[in-house]
């Protein structure tokens, strides 16, 4: 199965308004549509990201309480969280009739116009949604006949959001899941950290063909990893976004200006070359374990060369 491009990433909240609020005056996201769907029971907002051009983020809310959504949120605690990731494929038919030969179970669609399924492995239940299209309109979210939104000045310092640079998911064997992504939709492995980097995890990053946005996956490692005890609550699902910001103080500044909490900042020097992320707590985005990262010189942060060649 080919994906063309990466269209979106969703998350669903209870409050609509206040969540385009806090990622336009916060996060410096734009909105460029917006559309109220009672027949599907879908309100929402397409949202542009700073530096990624052809990406969106879309912001999701029910309109009503027999809603699609609203059963979501009602099975998630109520909570706001990540939905899914949208992304446009050369042939919907073609990429459905694959996935069910794969054994995955569709969870949602309309025929002919897109598709929603898990796609990671079935045996080890769900995963991170994606919803796929085919070539031509947009709509995938019941934002059919969306209105256009005036641009709106942003009154204090953003986060300087450049680009939307990787999505992270949880698993228990990193290697399995990137060799099911390489044979799925042909991801590519770039990037690893050897098995005894951390003492509580290892991870690796797979580029996307066909978007400039990554895949990473991180697994457990040890008796008492993070990432078990997310695994635990949540399976294989995403565990955070992160995006790259342009001015590391300014950025910092942005947080303490509107009051978000950072944690686990690193730092280090690669080549050089200066680098820096930390992370923003899910209560304070709106169900999304967000983290920021600047460099000083493109590609120190995450490199492909530190894949060994019997490993690539």
């Amino acid at each position: 199965m080919r994906i063309y491009r990466i269209d979106h990433v969703a998350q669903v909240v209870p409050d609509l308004d206040a969540q385009v609020s806090l990622l336009s005056t916060v996060f410096g996201f734009r909105a460029v549509s917006r559309w109220d769907n009672q027949a599907v029971g879908t309100r929402g907002v397409r949202m542009e990201i700073p530096g990624s051009w052809g990406h969106a983020w879309l912001v999701l809310s029910p309109t009503d309480e027999k809603s699609p959504l609203r059963t979501w949120l009602d099975e998630h605690g109520g909570r706001p969280g990540l939905h899914h990731v949208g992304a446009e494929v050369p042939d919907l038919d073609a990429a459905i009739v694959e996935l069910e030969e794969r054994g995955l179970t569709l969870t949602d669609g309309v025929p002919g116009k897109w598709a929603e399924a898990s796609l990671s492995p079935p045996e080890h239940g769900p995963g991170v949604l994606w919803r796929l299209r085919g070539p031509g309109t947009l709509a995938m979210c019941g934002d059919d006949s969306p209105s256009p939104v005036e641009a709106s000045a942003v009154d204090g310092p953003t986060l300087g959001v450049v680009a939307l640079d990787h999505i992270c998911q949880a698993f228990l064997d990193r290697d399995e899941l990137a060799r099911w992504y390489a044979d799925l939709a042909g991801f590519v492995q770039v990037w690893r950290t050897p098995d005894d980097e951390h003492p509580d995890m290892a991870d690796l990053v797979l580029n996307v063909p066909g978007s400039s946005i990554c895949w990473e996956v991180i697994m457990p490692r040890g008796e008492d990893s993070f990432i078990e005890k997310f695994y635990a609550r949540n399976g294989a699902a995403a565990h955070h976004v992160t995006f790259q910001v342009s001015d590391w103080d300014a950025a910092k500044a942005a947080c303490e200006h509107h009051g978000l909490n950072t944690f686990d900042d690193e730092e280090g020097v690669t080549d050089g070359a200066a680098w820096k992320h930390t992370f923003v707590h899910p209560k304070q985005t709106g169900g999304v374990l967000v983290q920021l990262f600047w460099e000083e010189r493109p590609g120190v942060w995450v490199r492909s060369d530190k894949i060994a060649p019997a490993a690539s």
